[in-house]
């Protein structure tokens, strides 16, 4: 009988944070979608997927900016222009890169620094 109630309770335990798990994500996509709109950027414009070698070298820029806050800082506030050239000079990213890729960059500088666990969680799991 022990047994049946604390095996009963750990499922709920379970479900309770599955449930939690999920809304916490999709409060996550809704809070980066609404940041992204800022750039002009809606979702359906990144289902573009670089190839595997690009993408991990898009993945490494995009943590490099997330991770610095006065990178991230200027990216939200500044120019593309002056953020091409920012990037060019801090981090090695050709402006041709920046050209074919800024949207993918920036949605990921903005996982990678931004309030998105679970979304970083998922990138981990299934890019990198």
């Amino acid at each position: 009988m022990f047994i049946k109630r604390v095996t009963k309770e750990v499922k709920k335990l379970f479900q309770l944070k599955r449930s939690n798990t999920s809304v916490q994500r999709q409060d996550e996509i809704l809070h980066l979608k609404r940041r992204l709109e800022e750039f002009d950027i809606q979702f359906s414009n990144l289902a573009y997927r670089p190839s595997g070698v690009e993408t991990q070298a898009l993945l490494e820029i995009s943590k490099t900016v997330g991770q610095n806050n006065d990178l991230l800082n200027q990216l939200s506030s500044e120019s593309e222009l002056a953020v091409q050239q920012l990037l060019a000079n801090r981090v090695g990213i050709s402006p041709k890169i920046w050209e074919e890729h800024h949207k993918f960059i920036v949605t990921m500088a903005h996982i990678f620094g931004g309030p998105y666990p679970c979304l970083r969680e998922y990138i981990r799991s299934s890019i990198i």
